[in-house]
């Protein structure tokens, strides 16, 4: 399990942007989000979550409770914002 100063400090997100539903009912994801942060395969796993019914043809998944899905698109979003590179 992930904790909750790692996903701070690695998505670099205030305490109330912090994914509670997702750690909740998806705290794999959102281990596999922060994994991915800083590497170009986070879009694909952004873009696959948002969509699961659309990236390579797969139907087997449903997606996510609106709470969840709401709280994957903000990390994309935060994700896609321009980053100081150190």
């Amino acid at each position: 399990m992930i904790s909750r100063e790692v996903v701070l400090h690695t998505l670099k997100c205030s305490p109330n942007q912090y994914p509670r539903a997702l750690e909740e009912k998806y705290p794999h994801v959102l281990e596999k989000i922060v994994q991915l942060w800083n590497s170009r395969d986070a879009e694909a796993y952004f873009s696959d979550l948002l969509n699961p019914n659309f990236s390579g043809g797969r139907f087997d998944r449903l997606g996510f409770p609106k709470p969840v899905w709401h709280e994957i698109l903000q990390l994309s979003e935060l994700y896609r914002k321009p980053r100081s590179k150190k």
